[in-house]
């Protein structure tokens, strides 16, 4: 395996050489992230300078391909000082380009920055181009009124959508099930939302779902979490929830 990679990692490096713009892109998202072998060791060490200088250059050739991330070593700081100007102008291009996750990392920015209207217009329109996860996050923008209107029956149907959808995580997919049950359960139909939660909790990496679960079938009173699932509750974004009161104040 090393000798195959170091011989692809020379090709690109001539490429490079020659001005080729993809070779500049492919190489400099190599040099982003590394390479491991299944031992862990390091086939292709990071170079996070050289890998924004070579995605900078092929994003200006016009290199599609590196538009992308480029745009999100702006946004952390990869090889470079983070830019949020610089960031936003590349994820709109790359959104131009047909990515749906630059919609979904600027809608993330917006969040961050508590402008709850233009993170649920930009999570809608991934979400109009068939990205099952940011059906999710429209979904609960329109079950708790985060950004938009409250409207029910739109969170239902996001939520349904995002279940189905053929572009979504598994991770995603659990957590539209999750709260689509909290939809039905303030709605008055616990079976539903047991049988959802059934799903959702089925492979036993949903902490929440396994315990909302367990009280419906108990008959317990209900302690129903309201939070994005794996997101610091801190965040701006969230629902009030009593299970997080310290961490959540109110729609965020």
């Amino acid at each position: 395996m090393g000798t195959k990679w170091s011989d692809r990692i020379a090709d690109l490096e001539r490429g490079v050489r020659e001005g080729d713009r993809t070779s500049m892109a492919h190489l400099g998202h190599l040099l982003q992230d590394g390479v491991q072998n299944k031992k862990g060791r390091a086939v292709v060490r990071r170079n996070l300078k050289k890998g924004f200088g070579l995605l900078r250059r092929a994003a200006h050739l016009g290199e599609t391909q590196a538009v992308f991330p480029l745009a999100c070593a702006y946004h952390v700081g990869l090889g470079t000082s983070p830019s949020r100007a610089d960031a936003m102008r590349w994820y709109r291009r790359s959104w131009r380009d047909g990515n749906c996750s630059a919609a979904n990392n600027i809608a993330t920015i917006y969040r961050d920055e508590k402008n709850r209207r233009l993170a649920f217009q930009w999570w809608t329109r991934a979400q109009s181009r068939g990205d099952g996860n940011a059906a999710v996050d429209v979904g609960y923008c329109y079950q708790y009124g985060i950004g938009t209107r409250r409207n029910r029956s739109l969170a239902r149907r996001m939520f349904k959508h995002a279940i189905s959808a053929d572009y979504v995580s598994e991770w995603r997919r659990e957590e539209a099930m999750y709260h689509l049950a909290v939809v039905y359960l303030d709605a008055g139909s616990a079976s539903r939302a047991t049988q959802l939660l059934a799903r959702a909790s089925a492979d036993g990496d949903f902490t929440e779902a396994t315990s909302l679960l367990a009280e419906i079938r108990s008959q317990s009173p209900l302690t129903t979490c309201r939070c994005r699932r794996g997101i610091d509750k801190g965040l701006p974004g969230h629902a009030f929830c009593l299970q997080h009161p310290r961490s959540i104040r109110g729609p965020a």
